[in-house]
């Protein structure tokens, strides 16, 4: 609706080996997220709690053309209410920043709530917030507290090709609490700007799995309605390095309401 770097390269299922000054050719024109290379400087961190239930809090500072911008994960909610928020940030919001800062305030306070925050001289022009699952949907059942969602990532027009979604996404996901943990994310059609950046739905699909790949996400199917409203939707699913077996099986029983099609696809 996700930098410092943990120094732990893996491979993604999407988008091959990883690394923080990986130089490899991207195709298409960068949507909200871009992908241009620039210098990248690690800033401070300090882990905050025990083995198990870890949380890495850090700061980086990502070089840009348009100056140094502060990339922080676990964003307070104090925090967030102190900035303004980029007048190009507009997708999810639609045109409205006060109730795009009212949704990230909600994501910091929530119960394992993270907002990585990109800010520049005190405006807000990049974000992404990962979230327990909402109660109403499928995917937050009780008793499944080891899954989360990505629930969205958005880099301001006005900040775009600055390597914004890629420092935000390691600020996201270099962090081992969410080693025991599954992760979904959906991306629909219609929270791509795609008028912006003049790609098709399907040049957009394949660009957002090409990041999100980046960071171990893989793309499974469900019948989830939302998913299935558009055939150019996403549903992706990262499997943290130290998750089990049991917990995937358990997730993989909430991939389909359809019994007779679950029994099919071994779920």
């Amino acid at each position: 609706m996700k930098a410092d770097k943990a120094d732990k390269d893996r491979e993604a299922p999407a988008g091959g080996e990883r690394g923080e000054n990986e130089e490899r050719e991207l195709p298409g024109k960068p949507p909200f997220f871009g992908f241009e290379k620039v210098p990248y400087v690690t800033g401070k961190g300090a882990r905050e709690s025990a083995k198990g239930a870890e949380l890495v809090k850090k700061t980086a500072t990502l070089e840009t053309p348009k100056g140094d911008i502060e990339i922080e994960n676990y964003c307070p909610a104090a925090r967030i209410e102190s900035l303004t928020v980029d007048g190009g940030i507009l997708m999810f919001s639609r045109n409205n920043p006060e109730r795009q800062k009212k949704a990230l305030v909600n994501v910091a306070n929530s119960d394992g709530g993270n907002v990585v925050a990109a800010v520049f001289d005190g405006v807000l022009v990049g974000y992404i917030g990962n979230h327990r699952p909402s109660e109403s949907e499928r995917w937050g059942k009780p008793g499944y507290d080891w899954l989360y969602e990505l629930g969205a990532i958005e880099v301001s027009r006005n900040y775009r090709e600055c390597g914004l979604s890629l420092a935000m996404m390691h600020a996201a996901w270099d962090d081992p609490f969410y080693d025991d943990k599954i992760v979904i994310t959906t991306a629909f059609t219609w929270h791509w700007d795609l008028e912006a950046t003049g790609m098709t739905k399907l040049e957009y699909r394949e660009l957002f799995i090409e990041l999100a790949g980046r960071f171990d996400f893989m793309e499974m199917a469900t019948d989830e309605p939302n998913v299935a409203m558009d055939s150019a939707n996403l549903f992706l699913v990262r499997l943290g390095n130290d998750t089990t077996f049991s917990q995937y099986q358990k997730f993989a029983s909430l991939l389909f309401s359809d019994d007779w099609e679950a029994m099919l696809r071994g779920f």
